[in-house]
C-alpha cells in the first residue's frame, strides 16, 4: 500500500482506510428502520412531552436532548458505513443500550438530585464508555494502516490524526466525560467547583464534545484534498479544544483563556467554512439545516469567548452573566446548532466526497 493510499483518511472504518465504502445494513433494526433512528424519534416525544410539563431546568432541557436524540444520530451516523472488528461490535452493544440508558438519564433529571438520582444515570456512562471505546479501537486501526511498514516520514501518520475520522473518533470518546460529571453532580461531588459547573460540564462534553466533532468530521467527509489546508488546521484544534478547556478550568485561568481563545475562534471560523463551502453542495433542504447549524457557532463562540474573557478581567462584556450564556449559549448550542446540525446531516449521511448514503 503507497503512502498516498494509506494516509487518505477519510473513512477509515477498517484496518485498511482506502477500502471502497459498502451501503450495509445496521446492525440492530426494526422491520428495515435502524434502532438509532427509532431510538432518537421516540425519545423526541419523551423529551417533548417532559419539556412541556415544566420538569426539566433550562440546562437540563438541553443535555437531555443530547442523550435522547442527538447522541443516537450521531453515532447512527457515524457508523455509514458500518464499523469493523472491535469498533463494529463495541458501537453495536452501545447502540442495543443506548435507549434504556437514555431514559434512565432523563428519569435522573426530574428526579431529586443523590445517590438514586446517580444510580439512574450510571447506565449512560456504560453506553458513552462503549462508544467511547468503538471510536478508539477505529483510531488506532486507522494509525496502523497510516504507520504502514514504518518507512514513511510521519507525514501519513499526521494526516490520519488530522483526518475527519479521527474528530468523528474523538466524539465518541468525549460523551463519556460528559456522562461522568452528570453522576459526579447528582451525587454532589463538585470538588472546589460550584454545582452548576460540573452540570454545564456534562452539557458541555455532550455538545462540544460529541456534537460538535462529530457534525465536523461528517462536514469532512464532504470535503476533497483541495480543502486539506483550510479544514485540518481547524479541525485539529476543535479536536484538542474541549480537552485543554477542561483542563485549564480545572488548574489554570491562563491556560483556560487560552485554550477557550483558539477553540472559539476555530469553531467559528471551521463554521463559517461548512456553510459557504460544504453546504453548498448539499441538497436544498440540507443545505438549509447545515447552514443554520453551522452559522450558530460564530454567534455561538463569541458570547464564549467573551464570557472567558469577562470570567478572567473580571469585568465581563456586554453584561455576559453566568444566567445570561446558559440562556443565550446554551440555546444557541443545543437547538441553533446541535438539533439542526445533525437532523441536516441526518437527511443524507456523507461516508466521503460525493458519496452519500
Amino acid at each position: 500500500m503507497s503512502a498516498s493510499d494509506r494516509d487518505s483518511g477519510w473513512i477509515g472504518t477498517s484496518v485498511d482506510p482506502t477500502a471502497t465504502p459498502r451501503a450495509e445494513t445496521p446492525r440492530w433494526t426494526v422491520r428495515g428502520v435502524a434502532l438509532g433512528d427509532i431510538s432518537a424519534a421516540g425519545s423526541a416525544l419523551v423529551w417533548t412531552g417532559v419539556s412541556l410539563a415544566g420538569l426539566f431546568t433550562p440546562v437540563e432541557q438541553a443535555l437531555a436532548l443530547a442523550p435522547l436524540v442527538l447522541v443516537p444520530l450521531g453515532a447512527r451516523m457515524a457508523a455509514r458505513p458500518r464499523f469493523r472488528g472491535l469498533a463494529d461490535r463495541a458501537h453495536a452493544a452501545a447502540t442495543l443500550c443506548q435507549p434504556v440508558g437514555a431514559l434512565l438519564v432523563t428519569l435522573s433529571l426530574v428526579v431529586e438530585s443523590g445517590v438514586g438520582a446517580a444510580a439512574l444515570a450510571a447506565p449512560w456512562v456504560v453506553v458513552t464508555a462503549l462508544f467511547g471505546l468503538a471510536g478508539l479501537a477505529r483510531f488506532r486501526d486507522r494509525l496502523l494502516a497510516a504507520s504502514g511498514d514504518g518507512t514513511d516520514d510521519g507525514s501519513s501518520v499526521l494526516r490520519a490524526l488530522l483526518a475527519p475520522e479521527t474528530l468523528i473518533d474523538a466524539g465518541l470518546g468525549y460523551a463519556t466525560v460528559g456522562s461522568v460529571a452528570l453522576v459526579l453532580w447528582h451525587l454532589g461531588a463538585t470538588f472546589r467547583f460550584e454545582p452548576v459547573i460540573i452540570l454545564l460540564t456534562a452539557v458541555h462534553f455532550h455538545y462540544a464534545g460529541f456534537v460538535l466533532p462529530v457534525f465536523m468530521g461528517l462536514a469532512g467527509r464532504c470535503i476533497g484534498p483541495a480543502g486539506d489546508r483550510v479544514y485540518r488546521p481547524l479541525a485539529g484544534v476543535v479536536l484538542v479544544g474541549p480537552a485543554f478547556i477542561a483542563v485549564g478550568i480545572s488548574f489554570s485561568p491562563l491556560v483556560e483563556i487560552a485554550a477557550v481563545g483558539a477553540f472559539t475562534t476555530a469553531v467559528a471560523a471551521l463554521g463559517g467554512y461548512v456553510a459557504l463551502r460544504v453546504a453548498a453542495g448539499r441538497p436544498r433542504f440540507q443545505r438549509f439545516l447545515v447552514r443554520v447549524a453551522a452559522l450558530a457557532l460564530p454567534v455561538s463562540m463569541a458570547m464564549a469567548l467573551g464570557y472567558g474573557v469577562g470570567a478572567f478581567t473580571g469585568n465581563p462584556p456586554l453584561g455576559l452573566t453566568l444566567d445570561t450564556m446558559v440562556a443565550l449559549h446554551g440555546s444557541l448550542n443545543a437547538y441553533g446548532f446541535g438539533f439542526f446540525g445533525v437532523a441536516g446531516w441526518r437527511l443524507s449521511v456523507p461516508v466521503g466526497p460525493g458519496r452519500v448514503e
